[in-house]
């Protein structure tokens, strides 16, 4: 189910309440006029929204000369009973706020609040605001829990109350810093109101008595002060609330968790996905380890120290045209073997670089024929580098990498694999099958984030390889130097899909690397294969071909936009058939996926047909 706002989460003074905020202030200023010192209105409204002892302790933190703990609770004492005095005649309801709270429920949504006040403060309070139409549905304040704003704890009461799981089907509405503060710590969305607010500071008749140009100006201050502070929303007036909840919700449902049956991008983990909330500068020394250790460990996945890796930002192509134009010299001929579209695309590299080529094409539901490989390099001794895909997202087949990688180097050439799909599960043994290099991404069964692609290759071939590529920014060689002298990228690295793949290798290890990685993919897709032929739904390719990344299936009677569709609403999303001969659609099995989930995605096609 999608999720959507559950609760909103008020301030009282200066958000529903007290126009201006003006019922604290009077009591601060006094406190501090009871030591002989004189604060402004500034000075008072400053800490807003902080429980009042805390609120006072920071105007104290303010002044030239310090003053003590005693003089701070004298000061305190004296604004209590200001505030005491005088609280009742500030609970006027703010414009449009009554209208909100009524529309809000209408929808079935919790109004909760929180406040700098004290409990006691709060009990002068309650009567006169419900006696005007506004009584949330729960109220808790700074003294009741153990620290008060900037702290969360407040907003969690409120969510535990209401039985709330994830803090961002809640909202935080208040008019201070303080209040966006609390919100951002809560993790619930956040948003600041202008018009007769403690950031604004005005009386209505001194909002009246501002020309357009003055008001303009000092709500822009005010919006840049909310803005600064981290708002995801700034408002006017409470009668923007409601249009600001659809927004939210078109968010939520926009940024649902689904389940992605592709070839990448992926389903991805919690922790791989925030560890690209930290920002670096490439420049650091501990951010250049972390590049290195992410090239060495995807050196190691496949082969040993006489080979290395060089990332590149783009996706997976950039690292297969890389591969082609830097560590192919000029004048060697490539022999592309082709059985889908990824091969196809290297066609296209290398008639827009002007190489020297030639290809053979097999069927795209079919694996390479190494007998027909054999005649072509038996014939053609002009060929130097054999190129091609081991898994042919196409359609899901696996070419066989081992049989076609020692017959081209019996024949002393050099051989190229993309190895996109199947790079970290499935066994590619680069030293003892003597390959030269392959390229694949990070956002394949790595299981990181798509943005970063890289070749692994033979240190003496990317050495020796230097003015081969065409390219200034896909240039290995260059790269690779970078990376030797500087220990960074040449150009702006990609740092935080960079951070989400070193977490991404970490889980990949954690796991239990190849051995688990592979045993939970073919789990998957033993249970897709299984249970979509129970409902008649079978893959195109023989099981001696078959992958176990991504297979596709005929789509027989089905109509593929409704039942992407109707999957998307049940929280999966599918790959359409790349086939041109006949109607299919693929399933992906690959990233933070298992086999309930499998099992759910064959019941949600069960009842789609």
């Amino acid at each position: 189910m999608p999720k959507k706002i559950q609760a909103v989460i008020f301030d009282w003074a200066g958000t529903t309440i007290d126009y201006g905020c003006f019922a604290p202030v009077k009591g601060f200023i006094d406190g501090f006029k009871s030591l002989g010192i004189d604060i402004t209105n500034e000075m008072a409204r400053k800490p807003m929204g902080l429980l009042k002892l805390d609120h006072t302790r920071a105007i104290a933190a303010m002044l030239p000369e310090p003053i003590s703990e005693e003089q701070i609770l004298q000061a305190y004492g004296v604004f209590e009973k200001t505030l005491f005095a005088n609280i009742e005649q500030h609970c006027d309801m703010k414009d449009h706020v009554v209208e909100t709270v009524a529309a809000l429920r209408e929808r079935g949504i919790k109004v909760g609040s929180t406040t700098g006040y004290t409990a006691e403060m709060m009990r002068g309070i309650l009567q006169k605001v419900a006696d005007q139409g506004y009584s949330p549905d729960f109220w808790i304040s700074a003294d009741q829990t153990a620290k008060g704003r900037p702290y969360p704890y407040m907003i969690w009461n409120n969510l535990m109350q209401f039985g709330i799981l994830d803090a961002r089907e809640a909202v935080k509405v208040g008019d201070t810093i303080s209040d966006i503060a609390e919100g951002k710590n809560a993790n619930c969305w956040t948003v600041g109101i202008i018009m007769g607010s403690s950031e604004l500071g005005l009386t209505r008749d001194e909002v009246n008595a501002l020309s357009r140009q003055e008001l303009n100006d000092r709500k822009e201050a005010v919006r840049a002060a909310y803005y600064k502070a981290g708002a995801d929303y700034i408002i006017d007036d409470m009668d923007e609330l409601l249009d600001v909840i659809d927004d939210i919700n078109r968010k939520l449902d926009q940024n649902a968790d689904r389940i992605l049956l592709t070839p990448g991008p992926l389903t991805t983990r919690h922790c791989v996905k925030h560890a690209m909330l930290t920002d670096h500068c490439t420049w650091d020394d501990a951010y250049k380890a972390i590049t290195s250790s992410v090239m060495d460990d995807i050196t190691h996945i496949s082969a040993d120290d006489n080979y290395t890796t060089v990332l590149l930002q783009g996706s997976g192509s950039y690292a297969v045209e890389a591969m082609i134009n830097s560590l192919c010299a000029k004048d060697e001929k490539i022999l592309f073997l082709v059985n889908g579209e990824y091969g196809k695309r290297m066609l296209t590299i290398a008639e827009k670089s002007r190489r020297n080529y030639d290809s053979l094409i097999f069927d795209e539901t079919k694996s390479i024929d190494p007998n027909v490989v054999e005649e072509k390099l038996q014939k053609d001794t002009d060929i130097a580098v054999v190129v091609f895909v081991h898994c042919e997202t196409t359609t899901g087949l696996i070419n066989p990498l081992e049989e076609l990688t020692k017959l081209s180097k019996s024949y002393g050439k050099k051989v190229f694999v993309d190895a996109m799909s199947s790079f970290a599960a499935y066994e590619i043994d680069m030293p003892g099958l003597d390959m030269d290099a392959l390229a694949a991404s990070s956002n394949k069964c790595l299981e990181g984030l798509p943005g970063l692609a890289f070749v692994v290759a033979k240190k003496t071939l990317i050495e020796e390889s230097a003015g081969h590529c065409p390219s200034h920014s896909l240039d290995l060689f260059d790269q690779y130097q970078c990376f030797c002298t500087d220990g960074k990228f040449r150009f702006t690295s990609p740092t935080n899909v960079l951070l989400a793949l070193r977490q991404a290798i970490d889980e990949y290890k954690k796991e239990g690397g190849l051995p688990a990685r592979r045993k939970r993919y073919m789990e998957n897709q033993q249970i897709l294969l299984q249970g979509l032929a129970k409902l008649g739904i079978r893959p195109i390719i023989a099981p001696e071909d078959q992958s176990y990344i991504i297979t596709t299936y005929e789509l027989g009677e089905l109509n593929f936009s409704t039942l992407y569709e109707t999957l998307k609403e049940d929280g999966f999303v599918i790959y359409p058939g790349k086939l041109t001969s006949m109607p299919t659609f693929r399933l992906g099995n690959i990233g933070d996926v298992y086999s309930e989930d499998m099992t759910e995605l064959v019941a949600a096609i069960e009842k789609c047909i």
